[in-house]
């Protein structure tokens, strides 16, 4: 339970806002170039926007619900993480960010069998052409398990300085925001975007897991 207001506002309201202003803030960076896809029809526009408002439907009616339930936890995984060293902070970067990638891809690889791809994925692979606002685009389900809680709980597990948390939060609203931009740039790899048009491949983020499971396509 909590304590006092300022717990509430500092290990629930405040990562939300911050993941909520850094997925919108790229949203934007990314516009430049979604806008080849919005513009090249009435439909393309019409489905940009339900992107958006999808993606703020999600975030508002349940990811401000999932911080605030997990804010207890998150405030014992920073508070217990408050004298780590400098090389202790990158290994614990390293190991809850693998995690939460073998987390995703085995939620994702279990959203794509028969029942559950009908019942609850098919509704992000409604894009396959992907503009940056649909990585939030998603049923309630898949968003609470695959967006949340596959990072939520290694990070409650292991814990971070509250600093690093945030620049976490940050880099992983650029990771998935730009793994759905439909063009190539040069630091980014791109292989969500094949995710979108052949299925069943590329089921992580970085292609290692995916060439471990032999679900790469290249």
């Amino acid at each position: 339970m909590f304590t006092t207001s300022s717990s509430i506002f500092l290990y629930g309201l405040m990562p939300f806002c911050v993941h909520f202003t850094s997925y919108w803030f790229f949203v934007g960076l990314f516009y430049s170039i979604d806008k080849k896809f919005i513009y090249n029809s009435d439909n393309n526009q019409k489905k940009y926007f339900n992107a958006i408002k999808k993606s703020l439907s999600n975030q508002i009616l349940y990811g401000i619900p999932i911080i605030l339930l997990s804010a207890p936890y998150i405030e014992f995984a920073i508070k217990k993480s408050i004298n780590d060293t400098f090389m202790s902070s990158i290994l614990k970067i390293i190991v809850i960010s693998n995690l939460s990638n073998i987390l995703f891809y085995i939620i994702h690889r279990l959203l794509h069998t028969k029942y559950l791809y009908k019942l609850i994925h098919k509704v992000h692979h409604e894009y396959i052409i992907t503009v940056s606002p649909c990585a939030l685009y998603a049923h309630p389900i898949e968003y609470i398990i695959a967006n949340n809680l596959v990072f939520l709980i290694p990070y409650c597990l292991i814990g971070t300085k509250l600093n690093i948390g945030l620049f976490m939060i940050i880099f992983s609203s650029f990771m998935t925001t730009s793994a759905h931009i439909n063009q190539k740039l040069l630091f980014i790899d791109n292989s969500h975007l094949y995710h979108h048009k052949k299925i069943n491949y590329n089921f992580g983020f970085g292609r290692f897991i995916d060439k471990f499971f032999l679900t790469n396509y290249n």
